[in-house]
């Protein structure tokens, strides 16, 4: 499959990966069929130091549910799901109280041997605390608008209702 990876500052490149594939039996693996780039991504790509194992860039996107893992039971092969801004476990304390940003199971896209989001698929770890199912399909209109559920609408949320 192809995926955006950056290898230092300034240097970003689409290339061939392998294929993502479920390695546990939490994951799922999703086809991406929308994406973007958010402002966060702007830090990397003018401060990465050069490296031999490139970040996989992207952590706004919406797929198709390829395949799951066999302890995976929200979502099922053919449902259009948001992808949150990290993935999370969805039952650890933090998670339980809202806060799967602080996950101690969770991690960010791109990173630790986690694809990205800016790639023709990805493998979900821990798909039941992080994928949430849309109910349109690949073809909406909405898909613009459903992408800002990823990161930019929540973030724009938690501004707002921060600064009252």
């Amino acid at each position: 499959m192809r995926a955006t990876l950056l290898y230092q500052a300034g240097d970003v490149r689409v290339e061939d990966v392998a294929d993502p594939r479920i390695q546990q039996p939490t994951d799922a693996v999703i086809r991406i069929v929308a994406g973007c780039v958010c402002g966060s991504d702007l830090w990397p790509y003018k401060s990465q130091p050069l490296t031999d194992n490139p970040r996989h860039m992207g952590h706004e996107f919406i797929g198709v549910v390829e395949g799951t893992g066999a302890e995976v039971k929200s979502v099922k092969a053919g449902d259009l799901v948001v992808v949150p801004f990290t993935y999370s476990d969805g039952t650890c304390e933090h998670c339980r109280r809202g806060l799967t940003t602080s996950c101690v199971h969770g991690g960010l896209w791109g990173v630790g041997g986690v694809d990205g989001g800016q790639g023709e698929a990805a493998r979900i770890p821990w798909a039941d605390g992080t994928l949430v199912r849309l109910p349109v399909g690949e073809d909406s209109e909405l898909l613009p608008d459903l992408l800002t559920l990823s990161d930019v609408l929540c973030t724009g949320y938690h501004a707002a209702r921060t600064a009252g």
